[in-house]
């Protein structure tokens, strides 16, 4: 996100009239994923389809892609839950290591495609559409222990232990971002939960409520 706004700062002060899309290619983002460019245009939940074997013919991470975002298949407006985000005061994978976790973990077995396609499909789309708190936090739990997330979460131990204090603390489904080290939740008790983050962090990183974002960014001129 920090580099499309940068990107989309530099494309607007020079009158470039290029689009999302076209800054996120030109800043290395969106080779893997089509979330970030699509949530940085329109917020909201967003489900991609992935790239084409005829057009990434490698596993790599965004920055080693030189391909344009994947196409977004879903996207809708997130419920207005709060959620708690909690920042250790550590970095997550990048650069040469990212490679290297996309080339030794891809591609995912297809049992484990199957089986996450059944949670989004079966378990959190449902949950998003009817506002199911407890339900989409079911799904995301799951996600954690499957595939390409299975392995991120296993490089970031500690952050797994805070995502199952949250859960010990009554969040209904918490989980990782990307590669980490940042951990989220849902839950009805967000004060408990923010305690909780807290003392497992130890006064070390940041915690915060917020919620989810259902429109793009926004460029402002003063």
């Amino acid at each position: 996100q920090a580099a499309l706004a940068a990107g989309m700062a530099v494309n607007r002060l020079y009158g470039l009239g290029m689009g999302v899309y076209e800054v996120a290619a030109k800043a290395g983002r969106g080779g893997t994923s089509g979330i970030g460019a699509a949530a940085f245009e329109q917020g909201g939940f967003i489900l991609d389809g992935g790239h084409k074997f005829s057009e990434k013919k490698a596993f790599l991470p965004s920055a080693a892609s030189n391909l344009a975002p994947a196409p977004v298949l879903l996207r809708r407006d997130f419920p207005g839950w709060d959620i708690l985000v909690a920042v250790p005061g550590r970095k997550g994978a990048s650069s040469e290591k990212e490679v290297n976790i996309f080339q030794k973990e891809c591609p995912v077995p297809l049992a484990d495609v199957r089986k996450l396609s059944h949670i989004i499909l079966m378990q959190l789309l449902p949950a998003l559409v009817e506002e199911d708190m407890e339900t989409f936090g079911k799904g995301i739990n799951s996600i954690q222990d499957v595939g390409f997330k299975k392995s991120e979460v296993e490089l970031q131990p500690e952050s797994a232990k805070l995502a199952q204090a949250l859960r010990d603390a009554g969040a209904y489904g918490a989980g990782m971002s990307s590669f980490g080290p940042a951990v989220y939740a849902f839950g009805e008790d967000m004060e408990n939960l923010r305690r909780a983050a807290v003392e497992f962090l130890g006064g070390e990183g940041d915690v915060f409520i917020t919620k989810a974002r259902n429109e793009g960014a926004r460029i402002e001129e003063n």
